[in-house]
């Protein structure tokens, strides 16, 4: 009896790592809750909130923002809501303070973040100026 408890213990000690790198090499790297989502908005930093942003002395709007983004995040204003954009940075600048639409992955706020300022995160996977 003792030598099949013992055996049983080492098969548990020597199986783990196995049966655990199998189980993690089969989930996926996204959040659970992460889901696809189209926006339309303005591409602008998160400096300036709702607000207009007014170009500085001697440069454009977009030029403003990109300088903005540099320290701060690029941001999507869509109405009243107010998204954080990550991916690629270089074609956030050349959309920053144009009217886009963009397919990404939504990634909700920390539950410490207020959800009116900020409901979360879309990680951008296609970005297009919007036809007028």
């Amino acid at each position: 009896m003792k030598k099949l408890a013992m055996c049983a213990g080492l098969l548990a000690v020597f199986a783990y790592p196995f049966a655990a790198s199998a189980n993690s090499a089969t989930q996926s790297s996204m959040p659970k809750d992460a889901s696809a989502v189209n926006l339309t908005g303005q591409v602008s930093c998160s400096r300036f909130g709702h607000g207009s942003v007014s170009a500085r002395k001697g440069m454009s709007v977009s030029q403003t923002i990109q300088v903005c983004a540099q320290r701060y995040d690029y941001t999507l204003v869509s109405g009243k809501q107010i998204y954080r954009l990550t991916g690629d940075t270089n074609l956030l600048a050349k959309m920053s303070g144009k009217t886009v639409t963009l397919e990404g992955r939504f990634y909700p706020g920390a539950p410490e973040e207020a959800s009116y300022v900020l409901p979360g995160t879309v990680a951008v996977t296609s970005i297009s100026p919007t036809k007028n």
